[in-house]
């Protein structure tokens, strides 16, 4: 009796094995489309909110420059504030010992020291408080559009370089920038937007060879600068 011998079905299974991973294979592709359509849906929505809000802030931003923003309310201020100073020195005679200039952005007041200290010291003279006193009103009521107030010492070069006078001309400098700046504030003057500065005799505007220069360079200077915004 013969014996019936079996086929085997290996064919039929590795067959159906191979189709359940490509079936697999497709769910997880179609899986992932779909989580990646879904954040491209957020994202977009994301960029357009972005892109209406930087829109309107722009929008915003040219109005104000229309109509007049605050930097030329700045600059306006600067200027009253120039012309202001300009009034007081010419109706005062003044002109020989303060000077003030206007680049429209900033204002720088030179003021002699023979008008403002008692010779070789940071000590006041009686009438050099008023003319102070009259800046630091006048700066005082557009003090929001001022950035920064920047008071600057600034001595004579005699020739005697030595370590002792070098050194007292630094502090004889700095310390009369201190004296203005105390001063201002003293009449109610804010100082967070205020500094002191000492340049010994190391920025000079004219020459030391002769008695006129020197008296030129001997002074304090205020620098103005008008708010960016």
């Amino acid at each position: 009796m013969g014996r019936r011998r079996l086929e085997p079905e290996t064919g039929k299974e590795n067959s159906d094995r191979w189709m359940l991973t490509y079936a697999d294979m497709i769910t997880l592709l179609l899986a992932l489309f779909i989580i990646m359509y879904g954040m491209s849906s957020v994202d977009s929505q994301k960029v357009k909110e972005m892109s209406q809000g930087l829109e309107q802030a722009l929008n915003h931003g040219t109005s104000k420059t229309q109509v007049g923003g605050a930097g030329s309310v700045s600059s306006d201020n600067l200027e009253k504030v120039y012309k202001s100073l300009q009034a007081y020195i010419k109706e005062r005679d003044l002109e020989q010992t303060i000077d003030v200039t206007s680049s429209g952005a900033t204002i720088t007041i030179r003021m002699k020291d023979k008008m403002l200290f008692k010779p070789d010291t940071a000590e006041l003279l009686p009438g050099s408080k008023p003319v102070i006193e009259e800046i630091a009103r006048t700066l005082e009521a557009i003090y929001p559009d001022i950035n920064h107030i920047t008071i600057t010492g600034n001595t004579a070069d005699l020739g005697n370089r030595d370590a002792y006078n070098e050194a007292d001309s630094w502090q004889l400098s700095v310390n009369r920038a201190v004296t203005v700046l105390n001063h201002m504030t003293s009449i109610g003057l804010e100082a967070d937007k205020m500094s002191i500065e000492g340049n010994s005799h190391y920025n000079p505007i004219a020459s030391n060879d002769t008695e006129e220069g020197r008296a030129k360079n001997r002074r304090v200077e205020i620098t103005i600068t008008g708010s960016a915004n």
